[in-house]
């Protein structure tokens, strides 16, 4: 058994900045969606194309779900079971080009770090040791419910002390976004996972961005002014 998420945080005064996992710093979605293909048919599904599931990253999560014909109830069974049979092709998971930097110069510069994902933690541990990204993070909470991510920001909040205005979540989905608002925290919306920019600006994020650079210039914005003012 893997050993329970540690939440102690460097002493820093800079944000905490509270990243998604697949979509948002692994390219699960490929993998993903040919796992999904795989066993759509034993679940009553249509399986889909890589040019569809393009068109579907412009939906919104729960539109999405919809022209799939998955309710919200198969939706967190379905997505278990993708989480489990992920778990034998991890090794085939590559990093979002580009992100290992982006990680290591917002760590340098201070910036504390957590992961909160909906996969499990011992997939995303395997995935951060094989690009030495493990020590850049200071906690794993893993095993979210697909839309139980605002009650779960809001108690990694509790553990590591630091006030929501101080934290940012950092997601490639609408309802990353969508939890990020409930949970009273500033969104950073990434465009290069599941949802791109048309969906993700549907949920009003502070800020939403196309590049890793991009990211790391939004987290030094929110640090030196906060969010920007809509």
């Amino acid at each position: 058994m893997a050993p329970p998420a540690s939440h102690t945080l460097p002493d820093s005064d800079k944000p905490l900045l509270i990243f998604d996992f697949d979509g948002t710093l692994a390219q699960t979605l490929e993998t993903g969606i040919a796992i999904y293909n795989e066993i759509a048919p034993d679940w009553g599904l249509r399986t889909v194309t890589m040019e569809e599931a393009q068109e579907l990253r412009k939906l919104h999560t729960r539109a999405l779900l919809d022209r799939l014909g998955v309710s919200r109830l198969m939706a967190v069974k379905l997505a278990a079971h993708i989480r489990r049979l992920l778990h034998e092709r991890m090794d085939q998971v590559k990093l979002i080009p580009n992100v290992s930097d982006a990680i290591r110069q917002l760590r340098e510069e201070g910036f504390r770090m957590g992961i909160l994902s909906s996969n499990s933690a011992e997939n995303v541990r395997m995935f951060l040791q094989r690009y030495h990204l493990d020590e850049c993070f200071s906690f794993i909470e893993a095993g979210v419910s697909l839309f139980g991510k605002p009650h779960r920001i809001r108690n990694v909040l509790k553990q590591v002390k630091v006030p929501a205005a101080e934290t940012m979540y950092v997601g490639d989905e609408t309802r990353d976004m969508e939890a990020s608002r409930k949970a009273g925290v500033c969104g950073l919306a990434v465009c290069w996972g599941a949802n791109g920019r048309e969906a993700m600006l549907t949920e009003g994020p502070e800020f939403c961005v196309d590049t890793p650079s991009e990211m790391v210039a939004a987290a030094r914005h929110f640090a030196s002014h906060g969010p920007p003012v809509h």
